[in-house]
């Protein structure tokens, strides 16, 4: 496997519980692109290894390790975590050295208007596509991408549909009281998260209802800007910032809804979670909306960025 995520390597990280389960079928062996170089074992299945150096070491890196750790333990199957900069050395590897290439696809980047914004986003699709149709199989979490991958001309015998493992075992105590329940979101606070736009909704929310509180967790570019916006339309009563959490579950199942503004999803695990979880959920339609995720009395699946609807779907709340 070759992945970006830097978490792996933390065995109490819930995607590091997921590699060592993921070992249990099969002798697993990771690829990490990172400044420092470094072997862990997770398991006495799932091994990994970080390229250390700069970018571009990063990049010959894996193509040398690649090469190496296929050769030397007579690995059958590649799987990388994206169809571009990894997939693209994945392919490289699958032509050197004959093993099957599974890539993994977790981002909607084919149907979304989102990715197609931007010439670099175009250029970098291009490519994946290239490599997409070159690959063995490919994977993905939900059925919104497959649809999005059949669309641009792969076979559907080649998509494997795989959704993502659910937390719904509390390990963090909520910090609101039941007196005044929460409206939450949890993720990454990135610009395609559209929370900006969500803490505008709140601004009004907090104007008719003053007890209504909403409770964002996580890390990101966007969290400074976002903190300076709540602090700018006088939000701090109502806004509370949560550091990261590898599972906010404890939030989730406590809250009034789980809110999900996002432009662009692949799947939206959160929100199936808070669905088991027995919570409400407001979100735009992306991810699992309307497939995975059918809109009922606890699940409001709204048009992007309409702004009087959300406050209203908030407010029934």
């Amino acid at each position: 496997m070759i992945s970006l995520d830097k978490k792996i390597p933390d065995p109490a990280s819930a995607v590091a519980k997921r590699m060592i389960e993921y070992g249990k079928e099969n002798e697993l062996f990771i690829l990490i692109p990172a400044s420092e170089k470094k072997e862990i074992n997770l398991s006495d299945t799932v091994h990994i290894f970080s390229t250390g150096g700069n970018r571009i070491q990063q990049y010959f890196r894996l193509k040398k390790m690649g090469l190496e750790l296929i050769r030397k333990y007579d690995i059958k199957s590649i799987t990388t975590q994206d169809p571009f900069f990894l997939g693209k050395i994945g392919w490289w590897l699958k032509k050197k050295t004959g093993s099957t290439l599974e890539v993994q696809v977790h981002g909607d980047f084919f149907g979304s208007d989102y990715y197609q914004a931007t010439i670099f986003w175009k250029i970098k699709i291009f490519f994946a596509k290239f490599v997409l149709h070159r690959a063995d199989s490919v994977r993905t979490v939900g059925e919104r991408v497959k649809q999005s991958l059949l669309k641009i001309g792969l076979e559907a015998k080649k998509i494997l549909v795989k959704p993502i493992m659910l937390n719904t075992e509390s390990t963090s105590t909520p910090v609101f009281t039941q007196e005044r329940k929460s409206f939450v979101w949890a993720g990454r606070m990135e610009p395609e998260k559209n929370l900006s736009f969500l803490v505008d909704v709140f601004s009004v929310v907090a104007q008719r209802k003053p007890e209504s509180k909403l409770v964002l967790i996580g890390e990101g570019s966007e969290k400074e800007s976002l903190q300076q916006k709540v602090k700018k339309l006088n939000l701090e009563n109502s806004v509370t910032f949560v550091p990261w959490l590898s599972n906010p579950i404890g939030y989730i199942k406590n809250a009034q809804a789980l809110l999900l503004p996002s432009l662009t999803e692949s799947y939206g695990a959160v929100a199936m979670e808070a669905n088991a979880a027995g919570t409400p959920v407001i979100m735009n339609d992306v991810g699992v909306a309307n497939y995975e995720l059918k809109p009922s009395d606890k699940v409001t699946v709204l048009p992007f960025n309409d702004r009087e609807r959300w406050i209203q779907a908030i407010l029934k709340i």
